[in-house]
């Protein structure tokens, strides 16, 4: 993992930690495929009384047997995250007055308050109220609007499957589409709401299309996330949790900084 990489997975972990939900799975190949002859026992898998620890069940949209998302579980998922919105992030970063560090933050606030970086809007099992798709939470008329020519032209369903999965192309592309609208809201903001905030303006617009603000939309949706950037730009060091040891590999020495100087 790249030094963003790894700074943005951990504010991932402590801002929208897994673990905690029942929407988001993992899939448990000991227990086989069939769906009335599982290979595992059916018992609780945690201690706890929690919803979170109930026995396996099967799955029809996975076709397998499934619990709900361990945090170590989930932690893994978020590092492959973190490796396609730091690198998308990289890529836009020259269009973002504040750099590509600061881009990373803003799209991390973006993703985590409209999916709380669940599997099941991961993967394209759940989708928005108005058909939104991916961790950045992108209608598909707009990704069509965001995506290179060749994948533009596409069917809407075959256009959505392009950005929805676990692995790192998929959540790339997703990454890149989210990045070319949140620089393009951020330079709307910018030219249309000198009234107020630029970040909250930029969270508008992005979730809006063509408002300053979201005041009397769920809570003030925009000035959620705004507060979330803010905290993630207060926050330089890169500190993870006691409980998360990382499965990839820095790809740079230990000793350099944890970010990038914008």
């Amino acid at each position: 993992m790249s030094a963003l990489s790894s700074y943005i997975l951990s504010l991932a972990l402590a801002s929208f930690p897994p673990g905690v939900t029942v929407h988001s799975l993992e899939r448990l190949p000991a227990c086989g495929t069939d769906p009335k002859a599982p290979t595992c026992e059916l018992a609780p898998v945690c201690e706890s009384a929690s919803i979170l620890c109930k026995p396996p069940r099967y799955e029809p949209a996975l076709g397998a047997w499934v619990r709900a998302e361990s945090r170590e579980a989930g932690a893994r998922r978020l590092e492959v995250v973190s490796e396609a919105l730091a690198d998308a992030a990289l890529y836009a970063g020259a269009s973002w007055r504040e750099g590509p560090v600061d881009l990373a933050r803003a799209m991390l606030a973006a993703s985590g308050w409209s999916t709380g970086l669940r599997e099941d809007i991961e993967t394209g099992r759940k989708r928005g109220r108005a058909g939104e798709v991916c961790l950045m939470d992108i209608l598909p008329d707009s990704l069509r609007a965001a995506v290179p020519w060749d994948l533009a032209g596409l069917e809407k369903e075959a256009l959505v499957q392009k950005v929805v999965g676990v692995e790192y192309p998929e959540l790339r592309r997703c990454f890149d589409a989210g990045a070319v609208l949140l620089v393009r809201a951020h330079h709307w903001a910018e030219n249309h709401c000198r009234k107020w905030p630029r970040d909250y303006a930029t969270f508008s617009a992005y979730a809006t299309g063509s408002r300053c603000e979201t005041i009397g939309l769920y809570g003030d949706y925009a000035q959620l996330r705004a507060n979330t950037y803010r905290k993630f730009k207060a926050t330089q060091a890169t500190v993870f949790p006691n409980w998360f040891h990382p499965s990839r590999k820095r790809t740079r020495d230990a000793d350099e900084p944890v970010l990038s100087q914008n």
